[in-house]
């Protein structure tokens, strides 16, 4: 059964399409405030066309992080705060690893990661100042936990690097502060297709073939679903498709034969970890400065 959000103040970027408008649209209709955030205007539109009355947009690009912070006091202005915030922004540009632009890069990286960091440090600070505290939700993705296909480098390590940044946030949060990654397979969206700036072309046969292969992905509605029900558990990882067990699994095997063969379990085999070595520093430096 879904759980009412009546008065929940929540920001969900990427929300001009996909997953973050079926995101934005499942928290409007479980009674949520909305803040619906992109930087395609025309998509927030019709997005807001479809939410509730106490809900609104506002264009914002998250690799641009003074957007960020601009975006960050205007909800602070009008919701007061916010208490749950969908990370969701992302873009793909499909290429082989030799084949893909500098300019593809840059932007794949700087949407999928900057973007990231930007809109989850920012709002995590808002919520560390508020006595409820809050929840954040990563949109990492199938490729986040070792699935992978040809085409999709820079995607992948993306989406590596936003399971690193969860990751990390989890482990420096104050108790309130809940962290959660979606990491779905595929969804029915235009990911392959949308948020390209000006002068970064994507060849047609590209968009014909990543259309094609969304059309077949899980109902987005379903996956929406899925990241609220998660966070609102407080569920780390949040995953969708159950095939990709398999390739986490592969992963989790060749690294346990390269550490049986190559650095296998011995007596104060911790002595080099690095949790373990600044605790000791730090107590150090206190008993010198004593």
């Amino acid at each position: 059964m879904s759980l009412l959000l009546d008065n929940t103040r929540a920001v969900v970027t990427g929300a001009a399409s996909g997953i973050g408008r079926a995101i934005a649209q499942e928290l409007s209709a479980r009674g949520a405030k909305v803040i619906a955030c992109d930087v395609n205007e025309a998509g927030l539109a019709e997005t807001l066309s479809m939410l509730g009355e106490r809900c609104s947009t506002f264009v914002c690009d998250v690799s641009d992080h003074a957007q960020v912070e601009t975006l960050a006091a205007y909800v602070s202005a009008t919701m007061g705060g916010c208490d749950m915030l969908f990370a969701n922004a992302g873009v793909i540009a499909a290429g082989r690893y030799t084949r893909i632009t500098a300019a593809e890069v840059d932007w794949i990286l700087g949407v999928n990661v900057r973007g990231v960091w930007s809109t989850t440090s920012v709002f995590a600070r808002m919520m560390e100042q508020q006595p409820e505290g809050g929840r954040i939700c990563f949109t990492g993705s199938e490729h986040s936990l070792g699935y992978q296909h040809a085409g999709a480098a820079v995607y992948t390590a993306s989406k590596h690097a936003v399971l690193g940044l969860a990751e990390i946030l989890r482990a420096e949060a104050p108790e309130n502060l809940h962290v959660s990654i979606f990491c779905p397979g595929l969804v029915g969206t235009a990911l392959g297709g949308g948020g390209r700036p000006e002068g970064l072309p994507a060849q047609q046969r590209n968009l014909e073939m990543s259309a094609r292969i969304q059309a077949r992905g899980m109902p987005v509605d379903e996956a929406a679903r899925d990241a609220v029900d998660g966070t609102l558990r407080g569920d780390f990882y949040i995953v969708t498709h159950s095939h990709t067990i398999r390739a986490a699994e592969k992963r989790l095997d060749e690294m346990q034969s390269a550490f049986a063969a190559q650095a296998p379990w011995e007596r104060n085999a911790d002595r080099y970890e690095v949790n373990s070595v600044i605790a000791a520093v730090a107590a150090d430096m206190k008993a010198e400065a004593q």
